[in-house]
């Protein structure tokens, strides 16, 4: 009788099916890195203009009845949004390279393939395509543990 408490111990996986889900995940982690540092530096700069009062240097942002505090205010929301989005992109990559978590993997790449959401605006399009592609197969599905 076996333990029912025990961790039971994962299925090996070949070395072709890791490779497969290598390419997608590395391109998905790479540019979803370089998404959250931009994003963190843009953050920055946004949270600068706000907290310092610079605001009231810049040239006219826009002529609608949005001020520009609202306005800043509104891309540091939408910066935090990206910034969570790219990071979560990243987590799911992660999760794709190692073959340990299905959901976080396919969900990431269904993120990274929304415009404007996903990491580097449209960069991140091709590559959620492809981890989808590849995703999608029934052996590196049954791969994950």
């Amino acid at each position: 009788m076996s333990n029912p408490y025990e961790i039971p111990n994962p299925s090996p996986q070949s070395p072709g099916l890791i490779s497969e889900v290598a390419a997608p995940a590395i391109a998905l982690m790479v540019i979803s890195a370089l998404a959250v540092v931009v994003g963190i530096l843009g953050l920055m700069g946004d949270a600068f203009l706000l907290l310092s009062g610079a605001v009231e240097q810049l040239e006219e942002m826009n002529d609608g009845p949005v001020s520009k505090y609202q306005s800043i205010t509104v891309r540091i929301l939408w910066g935090i949004a990206l910034v969570l989005a790219s990071a979560y992109i990243f987590y799911g990559a992660l999760q794709m390279k190692q073959l340990t978590g299905y959901t976080a993997a396919r969900t990431a790449a269904m993120i990274s393939v929304i415009p404007c959401l996903g990491p580097c605006c449209f960069l991140g399009i091709p590559f959620g395509i492809w981890a989808l592609v590849v995703l999608a197969k029934p052996e590196v599905r049954d791969g994950f543990r």
